[in-house]
């Protein structure tokens, strides 16, 4: 059957969900026709009786060339308006088909009035240049054909779940990235489709029907009543004082909000979107179940007034364990707490420590430190006197060599090093990255970072301050494009670099550019921050060494680590040194490339596996804490870090070193 244009009456200009005028019922999907939609530019509605209400929108395919950002006043877009509940996540889906299934004619920009991400900060507005890409093709050269649900562009780590800031009615524009692409429906799930899409992601026939409602839960012989009505909307912002159930934890998914060490959900009581183990509890509600040692959890809670306050963990063990409880950004506390055998999985105890709570929106984050404690909620009570906090675990041995007594003063210092992935260009992704180290634990007070953008310098420094409440320094030094070395010095900076981030004051900084070319640069460098460990002077050294096989690699980090040795000698003791140094297995070994200046951190004190790259399948080592071989840093334990799950194709390093 030909299709032929759809008439323009004024009923199809009227913009909105006439049927959704009033408050949206708890946990409805909002779903969206071509038909509810106001076109402007090169966007149309077309007839096809096959389509969600027999109309789809559709942008003629003109060749152009693709948009590489949003616009803040598009030319060319749809719009159309419809009803949220502020505070709610909503996921967002389009079917949407490529003319001719051409890879040129499937993407588009979206954007939103009034949304805001997981942190209540702007993110993808009307009238600005962010928005989210969605690319019909799911990965590179797997084509398209026909229709198809999508919510993403698959090389991009973007934000894809949207809060409201208020509720009542919003707008979502559509505008063209590539030209050729037809959509007709668009549905805003908070719960039904925020881990699976509504239909396939081609030859799709799905038409979503309006006023469908999204599961709340799954029906349970276990949970009181009033649990199961406090499950409508699992993840919110829990008030203190008050109570913080297990399953309210934040929705911003995997190495954001939360991270568990497989994608399922072994229990399957609710939050079947998310990986975290939920069950139903004997005790009420729900329970966190099967943990295991360094999975966490985050939850927006908002503090109703500073003050000190009881934290009560309701908790179940067999054998016992140990965690970690913070109250991040606000108010800074990280406090240990040791949980006891209480006999059965099912046999609940309360756990409870003192602390102090600035008043205001934060995070509070659980951070299992060992397996197998099952957890069901968290009641904040207002009262009591702060206890001091309890004295650091004892740090284990390191391995047999020739440590120097230790001295009378001294600190620990938590040091992280990562390559953070650079072909994510966004605030989101450079965000995401800081969050992501902070919950880490022990919580580093030092952070090295490779494959970053100076745009986000400011973004980096932002996100620390906001996460823990405190005064962060930092200093970011770029590398040199490929035209860029003059023979004697960057003529032509790169955007791209590397930066040292410290909770202690910086000094004084310099860095050193390695001269020896590579396939992405002229010239490496390398960078150098003094900070003021508690009185005491400590050198913290970072880089990113040569790659790509277009140039010798090997000998351009070998003669690399001979500068960088060279150029720390000038320089006072003790010294700890960061970075990715890209040697594979097969080349010259950076511990050797180092020595005998500098150790490395894992061969002197490490536990667990050594690699770090990919993270999919890791087989390489490429990431190092060295300190030099004085020992005046000891280093204490060093670990490869997995809870950052898929934030960048590297694990970051993370060691603790004793400064004396």
């Amino acid at each position: 059957m030909a299709i032929r244009r759809a008439p323009m009456t004024a009923a199809l200009a009227v913009l909105g969900l006439i049927a959704s005028t009033s408050p949206l019922a708890a946990q409805e999907d909002v779903v969206l026709y071509a038909s509810e939609a106001r076109t402007e530019g090169n966007w149309e509605k077309e007839w096809d009786p096959h389509v969600a209400g027999e109309q789809y929108l559709s942008s003629s395919d003109h060749g152009w060339s693709a948009i590489d950002a949003p616009l803040a006043h598009p030319s060319d877009y749809f719009e159309a308006t419809f009803d949220a509940r502020g505070g709610t996540s909503y996921h967002t889906w389009l079917r949407m088909r490529a003319a001719g299934n051409s890879k040129w004619n499937e993407s588009v920009w979206v954007q939103f009035s009034d949304s805001i991400d997981q942190n209540g900060s702007p993110i993808y507005r009307i009238g600005t240049t962010s928005a989210l890409l969605v690319n019909l093709e799911n990965c590179k050269n797997c084509g398209v054909s026909g229709w198809g649900w999508q919510d993403r562009a698959y090389w991009l780590n973007q934000v894809r779940n949207v809060r409201f800031s208020s509720s009542g009615s919003k707008t979502v524009r559509v505008q063209t990235r590539e030209d050729g692409v037809q959509v007709d429906q668009i549905v805003f799930s908070p719960s039904r489709f925020l881990a699976s899409a509504p239909g396939q992601l081609a030859g799709d026939s799905t038409i979503v029907q309006k006023g469908s409602v999204s599961p709340v839960s799954p029906v349970s012989s276990a949970p009181s009543p009033a649990a199961a009505d406090d499950s409508s909307d699992a993840a919110t912002t829990s008030t203190v004082p008050g109570t913080i159930r297990s399953e309210a934890f934040d929705d911003g998914g995997e190495g954001t909000s939360y991270h568990d060490n497989d994608a399922r959900n072994l229990g399957g009581a609710i939050r079947n979107e998310a990986g975290v183990d939920m069950a139903t509890s004997a005790d009420g509600g729900y329970t966190i179940g099967w943990t295991a040692r360094g999975e966490w959890l985050n939850y927006r809670v908002n503090v109703a007034s500073s003050g000190n306050y009881t934290v009560q963990l309701r908790v179940a063990s067999i054998g016992g364990g140990a965690m970690h409880v913070g109250f991040n950004g606000r108010s800074p506390v990280w406090r240990a707490v040791t949980i006891p055998n209480t006999g059965g999985w099912q046999d609940w105890a309360t756990v409870s420590f003192p602390a102090t709570l600035a008043a205001g929106q934060q995070l509070m984050t659980l951070s299992f430190d060992t397996a197998n404690i099952n957890l069901t909620r968290v009641v904040v009570s207002a009262g009591s006197t702060p206890a001091p906090a309890p004295a650091p675990a004892p740090a284990p041995a390191p391995a047999p060599a020739p440590a120097p007594a230790p001295t009378t003063s001294q600190t620990q210092v938590s040091a992280l090093s990562w390559n953070i992935q650079v072909n994510d260009f966004t605030d989101g992704h450079a965000r995401q990255a800081m969050a992501s180290a902070l919950n880490v634990w022990p919580q580093p007070q030092i952070i090295a970072i490779q494959e970053a953008w100076e745009q986000f310098y400011g973004s980096y420094l932002d996100e620390l301050q906001r996460r823990t409440g405190q005064t962060w320094y930092g200093k970011f030094q770029t590398m040199c494009r490929p035209d860029g070395w003059s023979g004697s010095s960057c003529v032509n900076p790169f955007d791209q670099g590397i930066a040292i981030f410290s909770r202690f004051p910086i000094l004084n900084t310099s860095a050193l550019y390695l001269p020896y070319a590579d396939c992405w640069t002229s010239a490496r460098v390398a960078l150098r921050a003094a900070v003021n460990v508690n009185g005491k002077v400590l050198q913290v050294f970072n880089t990113h060494l040569q790659t790509g096989g277009c140039t010798n690699s090997t000998a351009a980090r070998y003669a690399s680590m001979g500068l960088i040795k060279a150029w720390a000698r000038n320089y006072s003791t003790p010294q700890i040194f960061a970075g990715d140094f890209n040697a594979d297995p097969d080349q010259i070994a950076s511990s050797i490339g180092m020595g005998p200046n500098f150790v490395e951190s894992f061969q002197a004190v490490g536990s667990g596996s050594r690699f770090t790259f990919p993270v999919w399948a890791p087989t390489m080592k490429l990431d190092y804490w060295f300190f030099d071989s004085s020992w005046s840093a000891q280093p204490l334990s060093s670990e490869v870090v997995t809870s950052t799950g898929s934030v960048s194709d590297h694990f970051p390093v993370r060691a603790t070193f004793l400064i004396r």
